[in-house]
């Protein structure tokens, strides 16, 4: 498999909105984009956006359950899901280079890598996620989405009435889709466009079950800092019908 085999250009048709590069990145960074991301990202091949990936194949073992993680950020809280969870298959998406190599950085001494339990994608998640097979996966996390702040972007939020399709045709039934933002326009418009999808239920029974974390929740330093202007972070679980 060659870089260019699996580079983001490769994806040039797919409409994608955002940063994919920030700040210049130092040479052991940018070595492990170019060595361990072909080892481990989702052949583009396979990227059909035909339902036909089953996204066990992608593991050289059969998974107990599968996470798909969008919007991983720096990745740190993805690391340490792949220690605590061996058993788990995970793919976790994430366009900004920046954060794929932080990400790489943190697992290049983990068990992770030979233990073969993670598969990532550096590009738009929504043709991957219409790849995948029907009722594939177990958990969806998306994660501090961006928010489009202004309303004639609004149409270029990740939660909408198309992409909630996608996500409960892929989810099992039963499965959880978990968002979370510390913006707060952003978390209406989650919770409205979720709660009017005829296939998901909003678990929260108080406003503590969205305003904070559960026990085992992995926290991050975005969580700590936040985002410039944001509110506090909210944490929004729902259930596929």
């Amino acid at each position: 498999m060659t870089k260019s085999d699996n580079s983001p250009e490769k994806h040039a048709e797919w409409r994608f909105y955002g940063r994919r590069v920030g700040k210049k990145m130092t040479a052991t960074r940018q070595a492990l984009i170019d060595d361990l991301y072909p080892k481990l990202c989702i052949p583009t091949d396979k990227i059909t956006k035909e339902a036909d990936l089953d996204p066990v194949s992608l593991f050289a073992f059969t998974p107990e359950k599968l996470i798909l993680e969008i919007g991983f950020g720096g990745g740190e809280r993805l690391a340490e899901h792949l220690k605590r969870e061996p058993k788990t298959g995970f793919i976790g998406a994430e366009p900004f280079s920046n954060g794929m190599s932080s990400f790489l950085k943190d697992i290049t001494d983990q068990e992770s890598i030979d233990q073969g339990n993670v598969r990532v994608h550096m590009d738009d998640v929504i043709p991957l996620a219409k790849s995948f097979t029907d009722h594939a996966f177990d958990t969806i996390m998306v994660l501090n989405p961006d928010p489009w702040h202004k309303t004639r972007h609004h149409k270029r939020r990740i939660i909408n009435q198309d992409n909630l399709d996608i996500f409960s045709r892929i989810l099992k039934p039963g499965g959880t889709l978990v968002m979370t933002t510390d913006v707060r326009d952003l978390i209406e418009w989650m919770v409205t466009e979720t709660s009017n999808h005829q296939d998901f239920e909003w678990n929260a029974k108080s406003s503590a079950d969205w305003k904070n974390p559960p026990k085992d929740w992995i926290g991050t330093k975005y969580e700590t800092k936040g985002a410039k202007g944001a509110d506090r972070m909210h944490y929004l679980f729902f259930t596929k019908k």
